[in-house]
Parts: C-alpha cells; sequence; structure tokens
C-alpha cells in the first residue's frame, strides 16, 4: 500500500492555504492513482474559497467541500478519518503548515503497510522504524509529536476500528490523538515510523490570520487520559497538571463543563497528588489573577532595575507557579 490522503481541515485562512497548495498541488498533479487531496472548510466567509475550488477544478484528484455551517475545528480534523479509504495513509495538513517542494516523494517513496503510524520528528536524521508497546507509554517514540496533526500519517488499516474515538473524545481538542492511542491499545504493540522534520514541512505560514483559539486545549486535553496505560495516565495526569493547572482555571468559564470533566478525570486518575495539585494550582491562579493588572509594570521595572540573570530567574520562577 503506498496510497496517501491528504486532509486539509481550514477556516477563514485563505492566504495561507493559497500557499500551501500551490506547493502542495503541482506535487501531486499526474498521481491520481497514490493521492488524493481533500480540502474541507468550515464554512468560511471569504470567497476566496469559492476561487480556489474553481482555480484545482481541473485535477482529478483535488476535492473541496464544505461543511454546511462551522463545525468546529476539531469536529473538521475528525472528519478526515470519515473520508479516507481503507488503503490509505491519512496526513491530516493543517493549512498553514507549508510543506517541502519534494515532500510528496519523499513520503510517497518510504509509505509501508506494515507501519502503523509515521510521525514527523526533530530527533532522527533519517527514517527510523520502531516496535513499541503500548504499555510502555505509546506516545514515548515521538515525544508527542503526534498532538500536532500535520506532523502524523495514520494507517487506515490499524485505525479503522478507533475512528469513532475522535468523536467520542473531540471535546479534548486531540481527536486525532484519541484515534491512535485507541487503535495502539487494540493493537498492543505498534510500529513507528520517525521521518525528518525538515524532509516534510518547510516552514509555518504567518499566525494573523484567523488565530487558533487554544483555550480547549489548555482546559481539556487530559480527557484523553482514560485511554492511556495505567502508568502513563497517572504520570501525564501529574506532568500536565504541573506545567497547565494554571491555564485550565484560567480558561475554565469558557468551557466549564468540560472543565468540570477534566477536573475529575485528573483527580481519578492522578490520585491525592493530583488533588493536591489542584488546590495548589488555584493559589497559584489566584496570585496570578490579582497581580495581572500590574504584569507590564512589573515586567517594566525588572528589565530597569534587575540583572540579566535575575530576570531569568523570576521568569523561571513565574513558569513554575503559573505554568507557562
Amino acid at each position: 500500500m503506498n496510497k496517501l490522503f491528504i486532509y486539509i481541515p481550514t477556516y477563514n485562512r485563505p492566504e495561507a492555504l493559497k500557499t500551501q497548495l500551490s506547493v502542495l498541488v503541482p506535487q501531486i498533479s499526474g498521481l491520481t492513482n497514490n493521492v488524493r487531496l481533500l480540502v474541507s472548510d468550515n464554512d468560511s466567509t471569504d470567497q476566496i474559497y469559492a476561487d480556489m475550488k474553481k482555480k484545482y477544478s481541473g485535477y482529478e484528484n483535488v476535492e473541496f467541500r464544505q461543511n454546511a455551517g462551522n463545525i468546529g475545528g476539531n469536529a473538521n480534523i475528525a472528519l478526515g478519518f470519515v473520508f479516507a479509504r481503507k488503503d490509505e495513509f491519512l496526513w491530516i495538513l493543517g493549512d498553514n503548515d507549508i510543506i517541502c517542494d519534494s515532500a510528496i516523494n519523499y513520503i510517497l517513496g518510504i509509505l509501508d503497510e506494515s507501519i502503523d503510524f509515521y510521525c514527523f520528528n526533530f530527533t532522527v536524521d533519517e527514517a527510523t522504524a520502531i516496535d513499541h508497546s503500548w504499555e510502555q507509554g505509546w506516545q514515548a517514540p515521538m515525544d508527542w509529536r503526534m498532538g500536532l496533526i500535520s506532523d502524523a500519517l495514520y494507517n487506515m488499516n490499524s485505525v479503522q476500528d478507533s475512528i469513532g474515538e475522535a468523536f467520542f473524545y473531540h471535546n479534548s481538542s486531540f481527536p486525532h490523538l484519541a484515534v491512535g492511542c485507541a487503535a495502539a491499545k487494540i493493537k498492543g504493540n505498534v510500529k513507528f515510523m520517525l521521518l525528518p522534520h525538515e524532509k516534510i514541512n518547510n516552514s509555518l505560514f504567518r499566525s494573523d490570520e484567523c488565530q487558533t483559539d487554544y483555550s480547549l486545549a489548555n482546559v481539556c486535553m487530559p480527557l484523553l487520559v482514560p485511554l492511556f496505560p495505567a502508568n502513563e495516565a497517572k504520570s501525564f495526569s501529574l506532568k500536565w497538571l504541573r506545567k497547565h493547572v494554571v491555564g485550565m482555571y484560567r480558561n475554565r468559564k469558557a468551557h466549564y463543563h468540560l472543565y468540570l470533566q477534566t477536573r475529575t478525570v485528573l483527580r481519578y486518575y492522578g490520585g491525592w497528588k493530583a488533588r493536591l495539585l489542584l488546590n495548589v494550582g488555584w493559589l497559584a491562579y489566584f496570585i496570578d489573577y490579582l497581580f495581572q493588572p500590574y504584569r507590564q509594570r512589573c515586567v517594566d521595572f525588572s528589565k530597569q532595575k534587575l540583572s540579566v540573570s535575575s530576570q531569568e530567574k523570576l521568569k523561571k520562577l513565574r513558569e513554575i507557579i503559573c505554568g507557562k
């Protein structure tokens, strides 16, 4: 199997998408038996999308579709697994993660139906295959790079029975991780292939077009924890709290019912340490909230009065207290 399905979920980023397609479409032109491209527009407001659809209408393996309304970024991402076929590798490609000029040829030349997941990583200089047990923490070989939609390929034969998890866990803000982890849990042992990142992605398009709202991720990523092995479920819960607990409290009002679910999951899987971190985190959030109006004044004062080394120490202290 060397078939590739490229799925681009997009919303109100016409310039980024134009740039991406200008690099991508010439690479897949004529590869109708091996590559399909589907652009899934989340009911964008810009007429440019209609113009792009018309521009690329002559390509047999390029298709545009539009949702009847804005169903949210995570639901649009999850649809990629629905439109993919069993004999394809799915690549959910961000509209602003501009690929290299030779990315498609490189990927097609290395696809292997025995591999469950490909991941684009900064730690390898050449393609590196890894056999790994889900029980050992299935994300360990990739340092969580699969959290970024553009940095992974999914063998649809491997994940076919886990597609539903993308919708059950879509509020986690990582529906693609839910599918991957659920599939790995079923298989037990999975095969990864790490690919050098610089051979795939060239650059990130400027972020001034419809910037992504990460508030849901800041509150809800721990909803994935039930899919993890027991040891990883506990360790992840505690690590996540140490780093993101203030951000969770800061964004809780935007997703309050989901925040309550997240807090319950963390307390259950993280045990008494998670309960302690939740309480300490609330105090850190309260302090951060009180000093927020004076933050810029404090920053300006420290730049004027403190040495560079002292400023770095203060920055590290704030990262520890506030999780950022």
